[in-house]
């Protein structure tokens, strides 16, 4: 159904509208769409009545399928996953894509509108250029200064660089800070965020806005800043490749909290930056029953996610060792509040037990033997029974403990 309109002059659309025009199934069929956060579409049936916006959500989603058809696409293929994304919806990658954008109407094809905004929305972005110009010119704290290199998330061009050890200095002057995050002043009582600014925050309705940073408070000050903490979309308008795939996930499975995959606690999921007290991270295995079962690639990957105190070890009931050499395992050189590409727990593996074949059990490398971090997640064919497998990437269980000796054991 069309919006209502309102005066002879200065139309405004009214706020709501009936009806999700998604092609598929809506992700929130009862609830109507409301046009401050709604994606407008247009049909080239000009006789369409299968109407013209969508849920943000459901737009996202049914993105993400136009995108992967895009992906198999003549000159398409050879971009990168920022490129595709935005040629989308200009003539150089519709004129591929189209075909994958059929109407409810079976007669058009629908387009992201690209010259709509929702109402409020030019008044809402001169707001958020004046409080980011307020919270600039505010009191911040220096950047981490104490040599430890950064760890890379998955960038939204698709690409990951691996980790850093704590032990490694940084080489890269490109990957330095540009900026720092004002903290949050500590409180005395724990900030709550309550179920009404939920329901109505950010990208699609059931995530979080984060109100302030002061759970970050708990880690070392010279790490509150964004250097470890990523705190900014790297795309223009926030269109940050690796903050949609998150969220859209998470919102076809309707989960707007995750549960760490060591302790089990429960995390809200932020619309934006950083996402979660935390970090995810794609593993071929699936760690935990909480993970959610995602296709990237064409390979089937878990999205899992573990807590900042797991990470930090902020107690000695946090701390993982290695089940066979007694090694602990450090999650703190990670940045938080973004995604890894690859299994972190997997990614720097300790002792000869772990460079097993998971069929045959004899040594896939030498002990001395390394690759790069992001290359242990990968299929990699064993040189003696010839199974491929992700053979480095074996259950948690397997390979941790928490105990302060750790348990010996043959695998099998």
């Amino acid at each position: 159904m069309a919006p209502r309109r309102q005066g002879a002059t200065g139309e405004r659309e009214a706020e709501e509208v009936l009806g999700c025009c998604v092609p598929g199934e809506c992700l929130r069929p009862r609830e109507a769409v409301r046009i401050e956060d709604a994606v407008r579409v247009i049909c080239n049936n000009d006789t369409c009545t299968a109407g013209r916006y969508m849920h943000r959500e459901c737009f996202e989603q049914w993105e993400t399928g136009v995108l992967a058809y895009l992906k198999s696409c003549g000159r398409a293929r050879s971009w990168s996953e920022r490129q595709r994304h935005q040629n989308l919806w200009t003539k150089k990658g519709y004129d591929l894509a189209f075909k994958a954008c059929g109407c409810r109407c079976g007669r058009g094809h629908l387009k992201k509108d690209l010259d709509w905004l929702p109402p409020g929305a030019a008044i809402r972005a001169e707001e958020e250029k004046k409080r980011r110009r307020r919270t600039r010119s505010g009191r911040t704290l220096p950047a981490a200064t104490d040599g430890r290199s950064r760890a890379f998330s998955l960038s939204s061009s698709g690409s990951c660089s691996p980790p850093s050890a704590p032990s490694e200095p940084s080489t890269s002057p490109t990957h330095a800070p540009t900026h720092n995050m004002t903290p949050a002043k500590r409180s005395s009582k724990p900030e709550v965020i309550s179920d009404r600014v939920r329901a109505g925050a950010g990208a699609n309705g059931i995530f979080s806005r984060r109100l302030d940073f002061s759970t970050f408070n708990l880690l070392p000050k010279h790490k509150v800043n964004s250097y470890q903490i990523k705190i900014e979309d790297e795309g223009n308008h926030g269109n940050d490749d690796t903050r949609l795939f998150i969220l859209s996930t998470l919102a076809g499975q309707h989960k707007p909290r995750v549960s760490c995959a060591l302790c089990k606690d429960t995390l809200d999921v932020f619309d934006r930056y950083p996402l979660v007290d935390g970090t995810f991270f794609l593993s071929p295995r699936q760690h935990t029953s909480s993970a959610v079962e995602v296709k990237v690639e064409g390979r089937t990957q878990y999205l899992t996610c573990v807590c900042m105190g797991c990470l930090e070890r902020c107690d000695p009931d946090r701390t993982i060792r290695c089940r066979f050499c007694g090694q602990k395992w450090d999650g703190s050189s990670l940045v938080l509040g973004t995604m890894y590409s690859y299994d972190i727990f997997m990614a720097t593996p300790c002792c000869a037990e772990r460079l097993k074949c998971n069929s045959c059990y004899k040594p896939l490398l030498h002990p001395q033997q390394r690759l790069n971090y992001s290359d242990y997640s990968h299929p990699v064919t064993c040189p003696q029974c010839r199974v491929t497998d992700t053979h480095f990437v074996k259950p948690l269980t397997y390979c941790f403990t928490k105990r302060v000796y750790p348990l010996f054991q043959q695998w099998p």
